[in-house]
Parts: C-alpha cells; structure tokens; sequence
C-alpha cells in the first residue's frame, strides 16, 4: 500500500512524464499500410504518422531512403492535397523536407500540371516568381498538404530550406533538439509554433509568412534568426523566451507584431526592419543590448511595464506622424539601462496617458537624456510631465465640491495650476528659448508702440509733439515686423501658439489699454505738455546692462541734470521708444532712457511701472530657460 502512494505520488509530481504518449517503432509494413488507409482531419486526407518512433538516422539507411520515397510517391501523386500528421512522433536523425515535396521552378508555364488554379496563384505570391522563363529558373520545394508534428520530438537537424507549404503547419508543442534550417521558406497559411522548444540555432531568413504565424510561449536556446523575413498577418510572439541572440534584422511586418511578456536573455536586433502596424513590447524584459537603428515605424510601440536592464537604441530610424513610443510604466532595472534615440526626436515620440504611477518613469527618461547631454529631448519629457501634472491639478479643482473650494489647499492648488499654465504656454515650461524670445519680441513691440503714442498723440494736438509721417510709418512698420516675427516665433516653436497669443493678449492688453483710456478721458493736461515724457542719460551712449535701475529719472539734483530729453527733430527718434521698452522688458539697452520726475501724468506712470513689474518676471523666466537649455549648465544643475 505504501508503495503504491509513493508511486502515485511520484506520477503527479512529474506529469509530463505520465502524459508521454506510448510510441510504435515504425516499420515499412507499418508506413505502407498507413499511406494506403489515410484518415480525414479537418477537412484534409492525411497519413497519419502519429505516436511513432521514425528511426532516419545514417545507420538506418535503407529505411530513412524507403521513408522518402513512398511518402513522396503518394504525396506528390495525388491530384488532391494530402496531410501527412507527425504528431507524438519521434523522429531520430535529419529530417528533409524536400525529399518529400514537389520540385516546382518558380516562372509563368513551368509550374507542375499536378497543381490546381488556386494552388498556382498562391505560388505567385512567392517574391521569386518570375513571369517568363529564363535559363537559371528558381526551384523550390512544394508542400501541398498541410504539415502536422505538435508534440513530435526531432532529435536530428532539421532542413526546410526554400520550401513552400501551401496549407498550414501545426508544430505547437514541438521539440527540436538539433538546428533547423528554414530559411527561404514561405508559409501560405497559417503557422503555429505555440509553446515549441527550439534547441540549437533556428534559421527562419528570408522566409515569408502569409499566414498567421504563432511562436507564443516557444523557447529558443540558439540564435533564432528571422533577418528578412516578411509578415504578411498578426504575429505572435508573446511569452517567448529568447536565450541567445535574436537576429530580426530587416524584417517587415504588416500587421501587428505582438513580443508582449517576452523575455530577451541576449542581444535582440531589429534594425533596418519595417513595422506597418504596431510593435507590442508591453511586459517585456530586455536583459542584453536592442536595436532599431534605421528601422520604420508607422503605428505605435507598445513598452508598457518594460523592464530595461541595458541600452535600447531608436536611432537614425523613422517614426510616421502616427507613430510614438509608449512608455508607461518602463522601469531603468539597472546602471547599464539606457535608451538612445536621434537628439532632439526621441524626446518628441515618448508618451504616457497619466502622471499618476508615472513620475519615476518620466524622471528615469529625463536622466537618461541628461546623461547623455540630449537636453532638448530631456526638456521635451520634463514639459510633457509638466502638462500631465497641470491636467492632474485641472481634474482634482474640476471634481471639487463647493465646500472644498473654500479651503486653503484648494486655493493652493489653482494657483499652482494659474502658475503652471503660463509657464507652459509661455516657455514650455522652461524648455523653449524660442518661444520665450517670441514673447518678448511681441511684449517689447507692443509697449514702445504705446510709449510713442502717449508721447506723441496727446489730447491737445500740439504741433511741436506730432510725429511726423516718416516716423509714423516707421514706428508702424516695424512694429508690424517686429510683432510679426514674434508671432511666427511662437508658432513655430509654441505648442498651443493660439493659446500662447491668447495668454499673451490677456496680459498686454486689459491693462495697459485701460490706462490708456483713463489718460484720453482726462484732460491730459499739465506742465510742460510742449515737452516729451522720457529722457536720457546724456552722459554716455554705449550698451547697457540695466538690470538694477527703475524706470523714472532720480530726484537728486545732480544725477537730474544728466538727464536730458530725448530729441524729438532727429528721424531716429522712434527707435528711442523700442530702447525705454527694451530697457523696461529685457533690463538691457543701447541708452539709459527712463521717465521725467515731474509733472508726469499717473497712468502713463502707472503703465511703465506695469512692464518693468512685467519685466522683471520676464527676465527671470529669461534666464530660467536659459539654464535649462544650455547643456553645461544644464547638467550642473540637474544630475544628481
């Protein structure tokens, strides 16, 4: 009784040894009468060679000859496609397909009378066809019946080579002990390979599959090379286990390519290689080296919850406007984790939907690229974590209650929203020098377009102050040009550049135009209205940094009579205006240009009080994206 326990026992803890199937030692009597009592599976007369042992080795000589020879006659005799189903076989020595297949040239009038119409036209699918005949005609192998061996184990080398199978193969389950030649090969329906066991080197190059092609949960323990191969439907390659290195060079896929959940122990290559539809990678864990160097993406790349323990390389490749790279929930499992793509690209194609379970993957790419001085791309992730963030903070103020709207840290948080979205819209979040230098092109040609007028268009139209018509079409047209080339800056470089104007517009204009108004509805009268509003510092003409000085003339007597007013006669005069704005704006000028202490009328007053406050966090964003754009100091300040 014990004994038997023990030996129950024994059975369930190794149940692949109680499912292994009892085999027959095939015989030639066997093998005949098999071939001459064919059976039907789905659809097809197939011989049935299953749960055999097939001894093709070189000492069994006579045999494996015989084995090919009968097979061959009555596969290659019958005017309809006949199976041939090796499954739970074993199958000793090299086993040839081509010994079993019917010998085709690939050119319009050459191919077998034994082949039906729709069996010709398949034919002509294959890339080698040619439509007339020439003198070294491609010759192929033909395998008109569809091929089973699930579950077989093939201990010799295999040799598929340049065959063509025009009805499916099933080989799910199957071990192949030796190498497997199956380069050149094209599948002409579907291929399933699930949960098969490859053990030396597997050569698939230049085969194509028109079929769908499984190898989900297969494991390759030599090099599986792929290089040129064509993909024609879906293919799966989930769960699999790469153990050496994985040559997908060159390879074009036209439907999806699924590698989810697929663990890459080597070297995985996939440049030069053409992806219609999408690249699934989501779950995968790359252990050595990937490339996609001079690959094509049209559809995007899935790397949800990658595990990286060494470089992926996107470089020189193409991504359609349709493309990207998502990267949600990738995670840098090493030092030697890197991701490497073309400065300035690779940054733009990164995406995540949400913030949330997010922040160390953005932060790992922002490192990452820092590391490598890609600093533009590195800002590209920082604004698209910034703008994930400020979507985050618009969601929770949204989904508040009334009663949370009158707490402090709802005030808090709208406004850090308020801060973050002018932030983003005008430097991208610090990451835009373009678009900031556009913003203040606009600002600077905006407020020295008011100056002149204030300071030349009064209530009372005194002769003396009016400008003339030369230097009204010059203030007009360059502050036209000026505002112009502001607005293409912004839209070349913003990514929202209407909500970039409409921000801007907000902060030049209700202001500022209010004053203005409140300046013609008063009598805009007072002392010295002969007399401009702005003066200089006639003491010197050189370029200034003026970063520390306000913009009205100090009241000590000895500093005021430095200060002389600009002149009006001179046909350069308009420029003066742009330099008190620059001066105002930027904190730097040709000339020290500031406003009159005395009678000064207060809105003009208060209006140059506004652009040097505006200034002053102008400069500071200035100099804000400056640090983040300029790569020494860039890494200075943000590797850790």
């Amino acid at each position: 009784m014990g004994l038997l326990i023990i030996l129950l026992l024994v059975l369930l803890a190794t149940p692949a040894l109680a499912a292994t199937p009892e085999r027959t030692p095939l015989t030639l009597e066997l093998l005949q009468e098999r071939i001459d009592s064919p059976v039907q599976s789905e659809g097809f007369s197939t011989i049935d060679l299953r749960q055999l042992i097939i001894d093709l080795t070189k000492e069994n000589a006579e045999f494996r000859d015989q084995f090919y020879q009968q097979l061959q006659s009555q596969l290659n005799r019958s005017k309809m496609p006949l199976g041939l189903d090796l499954s739970d076989s074993l199958i000793q020595g090299e086993f040839t397909i081509n010994r079993l297949g019917l010998q085709a040239s690939l050119s319009q009038g050459s191919l077998p009378a034994l082949l039906t119409p729709v069996e010709q036209e398949q034919l002509k699918r294959d890339t080698r066809f040619l439509p007339e005949p020439v003198a070294q005609m491609p010759a192929i192998t033909v395998f008109r019946g569809p091929l089973t061996i699930e579950r077989s184990r093939l201990t010799g080398d295999l040799n598929f080579a340049n065959t063509f199978f025009l009805q499916r193969v099933q080989a799910s389950e199957a071990t192949f002990i030796q190498q497997g030649n199956w380069s050149n090969i094209s599948f002409g329906r579907s291929v399933d390979f699930s949960r098969a066991l490859f053990g030396q080197d597997i050569d698939f190059s230049e085969s194509t599959f028109f079929g769908e092609a499984g190898f989900n949960q297969a494991q390759f323990r030599g090099v599986a090379n792929f290089s040129g191969s064509t993909f024609h439907t879906d293919a799966n390659f989930s769960n699999v286990n790469f153990e050496a290195l994985a040559n997908l060079t060159r390879t074009q896929w036209l439907k999806d390519a699924d590698f989810t959940q697929v663990n890459w122990r080597d070297r995985s290559l996939f440049s030069n290689s053409r992806f219609s539809q999408s690249l699934l990678l989501a779950d995968a864990t790359f252990k050595e080296s990937t490339t996609f160097r001079g690959s094509q993406f049209q559809k995007p790349v899935l790397l949800r919850d990658v595990s990286l323990l060494n470089q992926v390389d996107f470089s020189n490749t193409r991504f359609a406007p349709s493309a990207y790279l998502k990267v949600a929930g990738l995670t840098f499992d090493s030092d030697q984790a890197k991701i490497f793509g073309d400065a300035g690209e690779i940054g733009r194609l990164l995406s995540v939907p949400i913030l949330q379970g997010n922040e160390d993957v953005l932060r790992n790419l922002i490192l990452n690229f820092r590391q490598q001085e890609q600093i533009s791309d590195a800002n590209r992730v920082e604004y698209k974590m910034e703008i994930l963030r400020l979507q985050q903070l618009r969601r929770r103020l949204i989904g508040s209650s009334f009663s949370n709207m009158l707490q402090v840290s709802w005030a808090i948080d709208a406004l850090h929203w308020l801060k973050l979205s002018l932030l983003l819209l005008l430097s991208a979040d610090g990451t835009s020098f373009g678009l900031v230098l556009g913003v203040g092109m606009v600002a600077i040609a905006y407020f020295g377009l008011l100056f002149w007028l204030l300071d030349r268009w009064r209530r009372q139209y005194l002769k003396p102050i009016l400008a003339t018509t030369l230097e009204t079409v010059c203030m007009s047209g360059s502050f036209a040009t000026v505002s112009l080339a502001g607005v293409f800056t912004i839209f070349h470089t913003g990514e929202q550049p209407w909500v970039t104007l409409l921000c801007l517009i907000g902060i030049l204009l209700p202001v500022p135009l209010f004053l203005v108004w409140r300046l013609y509805q008063e009598s805009h009268s007072c002392d010295w209205m002969n007399n401009t509003y702005f003066v200089e510092d006639g003491a010197a003409r050189q370029l200034r940094l003026l970063i520390g000085r306000l913009p009205i003339r100090p009241r000590f007597g000895f500093f005021r009579d430095r200060y002389m007013p600009i002149l009006w006669e001179r046909r350069w005069n308009w420029l003066n205006y742009y330099d008190f704005s620059l001066n105002n704006f930027l904190k730097f000028g040709f000339n020290d240009i500031r406003l009159r202490d005395e009678h000064l009328p207060g809105a003009i007053a208060t209006l140059v009080w506004y652009q040097w406050s505006l200034g002053i966090l102008y400069v500071a964003l200035l100099l804000w994206t400056l640090s983040r754009t300029i790569p020494g100091l860039n890494l200075l300040i943000y590797l850790k």
